[in-house]
Formats: structure tokens, sequence, C-alpha cells
């Protein structure tokens, strides 16, 4: 039956990127009426029937704790909110991520399943890619302002940023040993997921996604360190290389991407779209709440645009105080020391890129409460949770004829460890 939840996981990660392009408008509130909502209302009715028929449960960490304080205290700001139905009814979203961390948590036990969930994340924002292109073609504009383009209804920056966090998990999968024992096919998936992101991101005219994307590109160019023979990873720079410049005729011509011309004139002289104005305004609420915050869900109500805050950082601060700032700062700072946990070079800087991916992003866009942030976090920490299963057993070093040989099968087994 875990078996059947595992694959009912998968499943759900692989919804993940696209929930925006799909919606079932009245079923109840927007975390539900996403078909990757409902998929999770599914998984998490099987995942408690498995716990209740078979009496296993993995031990809860630390991080899970945390995250129950932090969920509670959202509730609890419901008391001094100027709106209790509104922060109920987040806190009820924040209830819903922390029961997905335990059901990925309890389930997610071995690296052959990481690299799983990662790959069904990848599978996914090509789903996310391929309605964005749908509309696209359709003439389907998001932003008529630079012609902005996107998956189904979901905004441009989000996905934008989903397929940015897809790019060093994509350079991860196709240079790891064990997902490529599948056979060339996911590597040859993952490879190319490059250059669709890059024509995905340039679709979106995301310049947060633009920039989001230079790490995980140097992740990418260093990864190809590891493989072997040293034509492989010519021949791989040289494909991919020559399908970018082979897009850029295209993708030149989108007004969405015209937008990247002004990053540099909007970080030295702009407001970030308008976004410095509306922190500003939500830092000043916060010096008139500095404790406990103005409640969940409500920084809405007070800035004079009536948007979210497009910064997850400055939107903890001022919806949940400093007390909510801190649990939520414990919970990275978390993240960050288990990515740094891993033994092997090669996962710590995967994780530790994926994390920076996600803080720059995070920088600009609400995503302290979207299930993707939710996602890498726990696959983090059970990442470095890992011991070694009898699957995930450390290729043996054979016979060498030489000390490069030598080097070149310890740096394989590194990719294959799980530490």
């Amino acid at each position: 039956m875990r078996t059947i939840t595992y694959a009912l996981s998968l499943v759900f990660i692989f919804m993940l990127p696209w929930e925006g392009a799909v919606n079932f408008p009245g079923l109840g509130g927007k975390a539900s009426n996403t078909i990757a909502g409902l998929m999770g209302l599914g998984l998490a009715a099987f995942w408690f029937a498995t716990i209740v028929i078979t009496g296993r449960l993995r031990k809860p960490g630390l991080i899970h704790i945390l995250f129950l304080l932090f969920v509670l205290w959202n509730a609890v700001s419901a008391f001094w909110s100027t709106n209790p139905t509104r922060a109920v009814a987040h806190a009820r979203t924040w209830a819903q991520l922390l029961v997905m961390t335990l059901i990925l948590w309890d389930l997610y036990t071995t690296r052959t399943a990481v690299l799983a969930g990662l790959q069904a994340y990848v599978l996914g924002a090509y789903v996310a890619f391929g309605s964005a292109a749908a509309n696209y073609l359709s003439g389907k504009v998001f932003y008529t302002y630079y012609d902005r383009f996107s998956s189904g209804d979901t905004n441009p920056d989000g996905f934008g940023f989903i397929l940015a966090l897809g790019i060093p998990i994509a350079w991860h999968l196709a240079a790891s040993t064990r997902t490529n024992q599948n056979g060339p096919l996911l590597k040859l998936v993952n490879y190319a997921y490059i250059p669709i992101a890059f024509l995905g991101i340039s679709l979106s005219g995301t310049r947060t996604a633009l920039i989001a994307a230079i790490p995980a590109m140097a992740f990418g160019l260093a990864s190809l360190s590891y493989l072997r023979p040293f034509w492989a990873r010519i021949a791989i720079f040289v494909l991919l290389t020559s399908a970018i410049i082979a897009l850029l005729p295209y993708v030149q011509t989108l007004r969405s991407f015209e937008r990247f011309s002004t990053i540099g004139t909007e970080l030295t002289q702009g407001d970030l779209n308008n976004r410095t104005n509306n922190w500003r305004e939500g830092l000043a609420t916060f010096t008139e709440h500095p404790l406990a915050g103005i409640g969940s869900g409500m920084y809405r109500s007070q800035n004079s645009l009536g948007k979210v805050a497009h910064n997850s950082y400055i939107s903890v601060l001022v919806e949940l105080g400093l007390i909510g700032f801190v649990l939520f700062g414990i919970i990275l700072t978390i993240a960050v020391v288990q990515a740094w946990r891993h033994r092997s070079k090669w996962n710590k800087s995967f994780w530790l890129c994926l994390l920076l991916v996600w803080s720059i992003g995070a920088s600009t866009l609400t995503w302290e409460y979207r299930k993707t942030t939710w996602l890498v976090l726990i696959l983090i920490v059970a990442s470095a949770a890992l011991t070694r299963y009898r699957d995930e057993a450390v290729v043996p070093i054979q016979r060498h004829k030489s000390v490069g040989q030598f080097v070149r099968q310890a740096k394989m087994n590194e990719l294959t460890q799980g530490e």
C-alpha cells in the first residue's frame, strides 16, 4: 500500500509545476481548486489510510516541529487580524503544507526515491512549458505589456521561476549515474530541458527567473567535469550551446525577451516594477506591529497597491512579526545546514545551488506558502537524512591502471552515493 502512496506522491510532484494550468471553479478555496490541490487531498487521504493499516510512520524531524509551531502561529494571528476569516483560511493553507512535508518525509527514504521526485518535477515543468507554448501559438497573452506568456492562468513571474528551479535539478539528474541507469532517454530529456527552460523564461519575460538561472547554469557547467570520457563533456557543451544559439534569433524577436534589457536600469534606477514602494509600505507597517505582525495573509490590506509583498521574507516579517520571522528563518537555516551536511561534494553543491536559486526568486515573489517551496525544503532534509540502503550501495572501485582512472571512478562513485 505504501508503494501505491509513493506512486501517487510522484504524480502529485509531477503536477506541481503546472497546477495553475487547470482549475476547477466552484470546488472551494484556491488551494483546492487546482488539479495539484485535488491530487494533494487524495494523496493525503490515501497516506493516512496507509498509516492506519500498516501502523508505520517515520518519526518527524526538527524541521517538522518548527513548521508546526509556525503553522500554529499563523492560526493564532487570527485573534489580532483585522480579517480573522482570511487569517484562518491562510492558516489552513499552511496546515496543508505541513501535511505535505510529513507525507514526503515519510515516503522519500532512499536516494532512488528522492531522484524520482526530482525527475517528476522536471517532467512536470515540461508540461508547464507546453501550456505556455500553446498560449503563445494561440496569441493568449497574460500581460500585454511586453507580451508576456505563461502556463494556463499562472502569473508569468511564477511560471518563469518554476522553470528556473528546474534547471539545476535537470543538470543534477542528467549527470547522476543512478538516474542514467534507467536508460539514455531520461538523460536526453534532462539535458534537453536546459534550452527548453531558456525558451520558457524568455516567453515569460521574468527578469528574476533569468537572474536565478545564472547560478543554476554555473552549477550545470561545473557538473560537466564529472562526465567521462572527455569528449562527452565537450559534446554536451557544444550541443546545448548550439541549441541556445539556434533559439536566439527567435527569442530576440519576442517583446517579452526585450524586457530583459531593462534589468540593469531597473536594479540601479528603477523601483523593481513598484516593488520597492510596496516593501517600503510593508516595513512601515512592521514598525507598528513588530512582534506579532498584522495577521496571516493580511499583507494586501496594508499597502496602497492592494498587492502581496512580492518578497517572501518581508511578507513573513510583516504578517507574522519577529516571532513568525524567526521561526521561518530557523527553518530555512536548517535546510541550509542539512544541504551542507551532505558528505558528497556533488550533492552538497546541488542542494546549496537549488537553495540559492530559490532564495533569489523568493526575494521578488511571495513564495513562502507555495507547495514547490516546501517540496524543495523537505527533499533537502530527506536527502541529508539518507542512510545507505541496499539499493543505494556504492559502486565498488575496480582495479585501475592509472591514477587518472582511479580519480574518474571516485567521481562516478560520488555521483552514485546518497551522501
